[in-house]
């Protein structure tokens, strides 16, 4: 199946795509929603995996927080593509980016830390993350449904992090990664 995939950088054309994507997700109670408007405004940390039949069908970003350190969010993949590669693929071209881009941290918050800890992802304290980047995490939080609130801020979520040059499995020399920070 991952034969079929290509994983690129989002384009305006993929944004209506990447809120179907989560919106096919909306059970999963761990992934952040994002609205238009948000992956609009973000869509430079957007790639997503493109079936060369079905269209986009997964995504993720990479959200550059300093010169050398970056979140990897909103990982998902429509329920039909699920447990098939896709979401495998759109984490090795996320590390592959930050490597490529001069990122030696990586981290994330997530509910499931079992699978990214095949990535090379260990526990952290969130207090372990520089003041503006749980700022903006916070800021994230309250941008979702209300119930999803306290969950999130009360300890649902484990923060994960890893070293970018530990390992980058399957890293090409270069895969097309332009991030800007912001």
């Amino acid at each position: 199946m991952t034969d079929a995939l290509v994983v690129e950088q989002a384009t305006k054309d993929d944004v209506s795509a990447i809120v179907v994507v989560f919106a096919a997700n909306r059970e999963d109670r761990g992934l952040f929603q994002e609205s238009e408007s948000e992956v609009r405004s973000n869509l430079g940390d957007f790639f997503v995996a493109r079936h060369v039949q079905r269209g986009v069908v997964g995504c993720a970003a990479l959200h550059r927080c300093s010169p050398t350190m970056a979140e990897i969010l909103g990982v998902a993949v429509l329920p039909a593509f699920q447990r098939q590669g896709v979401g495998h693929l759109l984490m090795q071209h996320c590390e592959c980016v930050a490597k490529n881009t001069g990122i030696g941290r990586l981290w994330l918050a997530t509910i499931k830390p079992a699978y990214f800890v095949r990535f090379g992802f260990k526990p952290i304290s969130r207090w372990d993350l520089p003041a503006p980047v749980l700022l903006r995490k916070l800021r994230q939080v309250f941008q979702q449904p209300v119930e999803r609130w306290l969950p999130a801020i009360v300890g649902r979520h484990t923060f994960m992090q890893r070293d970018t040059l530990a390992r980058a499995p399957g890293c090409p020399l270069l895969c097309n990664g332009d991030l800007s920070e912001g």
